[in-house]
């Protein structure tokens, strides 16, 4: 398809009518906003994801807490399991505290293992990782561009049918008008 093709909305002719204008007008403002508005959507929502999640490595802390009780032992894991057990640990402040948290399959009463916490001292998950951290971001700001493109072209998609709607009313009426002179000249 050539460019007079493609442009056709754009040059002026008898053939073309405001509609056409406005459909090429929602079609370049489209684009532009997805092509302006997606990546900066997801870079925005990358580093805002990187940033609370560097604050959440930030304030967690490890701590070596003791088992008050064995950890049950699960046969289906094949080491590197790990189970719910009450442990013992001392917060940042000084005070010992108790909870359940993930332990290794099959550790004793007395048994020493490593819990997080938080800036509180309650317990808490292990903060991602580096490459964890990267990856949420990363996917986190490409559902964000996508959700704006998704949304935009929805919003460009139904500007469109309606003028389509109004087209087929303009056409409908003008071959109200012209239908007629035509059906005298055959007959």
């Amino acid at each position: 398809m050539g460019t007079k093709a493609m442009l056709w909305r754009w040059r002026r002719n008898a053939l073309r009518r405001r509609s056409d204008a406005t459909e090429a007008w929602v079609v370049l403002a489209t684009g532009m906003a997805i092509a302006i508005g997606a990546p900066m959507t997801g870079a925005a929502t990358a580093w805002t994801v990187q940033d609370a999640l560097d604050r959440q490595r930030q304030d967690r802390h490890s701590t070596t807490a003791v088992l008050i009780a064995n950890a049950p032992v699960v046969r289906a894991y094949v080491g590197g399991g790990t189970v719910r057990a009450s442990v013992r640990w001392t917060a940042q402040d000084g005070t010992t505290r108790t909870g359940d948290a993930e332990v290794k399959t099959g550790l004793k009463a007395g048994d020493r293992g490593t819990v997080w916490t938080d800036n509180r001292g309650a317990l808490t998950g292990e903060p991602a990782g580096p490459a964890e951290m990267e990856a949420r971001a990363g996917l986190s700001g490409a559902m964000a561009a996508g959700g704006v493109c998704a949304v935009l072209l929805t919003g460009g998609w139904v500007v469109r049918r309606r003028l389509d709607v109004h087209r087929a009313g303009e056409w409908e009426r003008e071959w109200a008008e012209v239908g007629p002179q035509w059906a005298r000249k055959r007959a």
